[in-house]
C-alpha cells in the first residue's frame, strides 16, 4: 500500500476550478470524487498537520470552577471562572460529599473541531473523573439531580493533561512527532509513549505521561489523519 503526504492546498486549485465550471451546489471536500486526485489501487491519501500549544497551563483542580456551592436549588448552574487555555480534558472532582449521596453532572461545551460535545457524569463514575473530550470551550456545568441537601458540599472542575487535535487520528501512531519546550528550556524531541499517550477514539495526546505539565510549557504536535482510502 502506497502513503504520501499531501498538502491539503493541493486540493484547492483543483476545487475552486470544479466550484468556477461544473456544479451549482459545490462540495469542497470532493475533490478525488472529481478527479482532481486520482489514487491509484491500494493507495491511501494522509494529510499532515502541525498543531502548536504554546506555554500552557500545567494542569489544574479548580481553573474552571472552585468551590461550587452544591446545596443550591436544582439545577445548579457552575460560575464558570475561567475557560480552557488550550482545547484539553476537564477534570471535576467533589471537594466533599458528606450530605450528597448520588447526583448528575453535565459538561457542555465545543471541542477543538469546534463540534458541540456534551459529557455527563453519575455517582457510578465515582466523585472524582476527567472527560473523555477535549473541550476548547465549556458552555455550561450543571448539576440537574442530587439526592441529599448538599449542605457544605462543593465542587471543583479543572483543566486536565490530555491536549485535543484538531483533526482525527485513527490510530496513536497517527501521531508521529512531539516536541517540547519549557519556559526556559530550548526545543527537544519529546516522541515516544515514554513521553506522550496519543488516543484516536477523542483525538487526545495525553502530553504528561513523561513528566507532568509545568506552567509554560509548549508542546509542538505533528501527525496525520486519513483523508480517502480504497474501498
Amino acid at each position: 500500500m502506497g502513503k504520501g503526504w499531501l498538502s491539503p492546498w493541493a486540493l484547492w486549485d483543483g476545487s475552486a476550478q470544479h466550484l468556477k465550471s461544473d456544479d451549482p451546489t459545490p462540495d469542497w471536500r470532493l475533490p478525488v470524487r472529481y478527479g482532481y486526485i486520482q489514487p491509484t489501487e491500494n493507495d491511501d491519501i494522509y494529510f499532515r498537520f502541525v498543531e502548536h500549544f504554546n506555554k500552557i497551563l500545567a494542569a489544574a483542580a479548580d481553573y474552571v470552577v472552585s468551590n461550587e456551592d452544591l446545596s443550591a436549588a436544582l439545577p445548579i448552574v457552575a460560575t464558570i471562572d475561567a475557560q480552557p487555555d488550550v482545547p484539553r480534558t476537564i477534570t471535576w472532582a467533589f471537594d466533599s460529599h458528606a450530605q450528597i449521596t448520588a447526583f448528575t453532572l453535565t459538561i457542555a461545551g465545543t471541542d477543538a473541531k469546534g463540534k458541540s460535545v456534551t459529557e455527563t457524569f453519575t455517582a457510578a463514575d465515582g466523585w472524582s473523573g476527567e472527560t473523555s473530550n477535549a473541550f476548547a470551550r465549556i458552555t455550561s456545568i450543571t448539576m440537574s439531580a442530587r439526592t441529599g441537601t448538599g449542605a457544605g458540599d462543593t465542587l471543583d472542575i479543572g483543566i486536565g493533561s490530555k491536549l485535543g487535535l484538531g483533526n482525527n487520528i485513527i490510530t496513536a501512531s497517527d501521531v508521529f512527532k512531539v516536541d517540547k519546550s519549557g519556559a526556559a528550556t530550548n526545543t527537544a524531541d519529546y516522541t515516544g509513549v515514554a513521553n506522550v499517550t496519543a488516543e484516536g477514539t477523542y483525538d487526545t495526546v495525553d502530553v504528561s505521561t513523561g513528566a507532568a505539565i509545568v506552567d509554560g510549557d509548549s508542546f509542538t504536535i505533528h501527525y496525520f489523519n486519513r483523508f480517502y482510502t480504497q474501498s
